[in-house]
């Protein structure tokens, strides 16, 4: 097949795909990493491709594009090699997770593919422009919605409600923050029986009061060591669920899916 046809292929089924995942609206919990702890490995992450995916019959049910670093990745305010850089991303982010993204929308300039992305800096729901070549990616149909006043978790799969759990969330003055953002690592803390439980699924969110917290005052959903105070108002923003809780939900959603947060 002609290099050019195949290239509008993929742009085709891009679009196709990007359609679908503008659909869905999501928004993040809000967590507090700060812990640290070996990088869990990104193994029940669907395979990923240097092309975006999509190409075919659009499912019935939300799908969004990750991207995953294969190099440097250079974060773009404009989809042109002459914008300013915003920022710029390893293949592996500081606690040694894969570093992901997530798309947003594709663009095509010139001979190249800009992908607009959602970033995990400050501040909340950032997003830039990175060009084609330094992305591999993988497709994700789960999701996260937490309803901060039901102090409630629930999951999705293929538009189907998988899961319902009980949470803590912030307290006052420091409240969960709404939003949009995803899942953007999965962290085992060294000590299973200490305040982050046994995982902590990262989200690209920072709590805005705390900047001067390690790594910026990172948000996660963790598990807890005090599971009588879920349901409560009482962290720092991040949202706490039971350990058992937060296993399941790490089966049913991979690393790189929205999660949604309202009030």
């Amino acid at each position: 097949m002609p290099a050019c046809i195949r290239k509008s292929l993929v742009i085709l089924g891009v679009v196709v795909l990007l359609a679908v995942l503008a659909l869905g609206g999501y928004a993040v919990v809000r967590a507090r990493a700060a812990g640290g702890g070996a990088a869990q490995d990104l193994a029940e992450a669907p395979p990923v491709s240097s092309a975006a995916p999509g190409v075919g019959t659009a499912p019935q049910y939300e799908r969004w594009v990750v991207g995953k670093a294969t190099g440097p990745v250079i974060v773009r305010r404009r989809p042109s090699s002459a914008a300013a850089v915003k920022t710029r991303l390893g293949v592996r982010n500081q606690n040694g997770y894969p570093t992901l993204v997530l798309v947003d929308r594709v663009k095509r300039v010139g001979d190249a593919t800009w992908y607009l992305v959602y970033v995990a800096m400050r501040p909340n729901g950032s997003k830039g422009w990175v060009k084609e070549g330094s992305l591999a990616f993988y497709t994700t149909s789960a999701k996260i919605v937490i309803d901060l006043s039901e102090r409630t978790l629930r999951t999705y799969r293929r538009g189907e409600l998988r899961g319902e759990y009980p949470v803590a969330v912030g307290r006052p003055g420091l409240e969960t923050p709404t939003g949009s953002f995803f899942v953007n690592q999965k962290l085992k803390p060294p000590q299973p029986g200490g305040p982050y439980g046994v995982l902590a699924i990262g989200i690209s969110a920072f709590q805005p009061k705390l900047p001067g917290w390690v790594q910026g005052g990172p948000v996660a959903i963790h598990g807890t060591n005090e599971p009588w105070l879920i349901g409560k108002a009482i962290s720092h923003g991040c949202v706490r669920m039971r350990n058992k809780d937060i296993l399941a939900v790490d089966k049913v959603v991979p690393a790189g899916s929205p999660v949604v947060i309202q009030e």
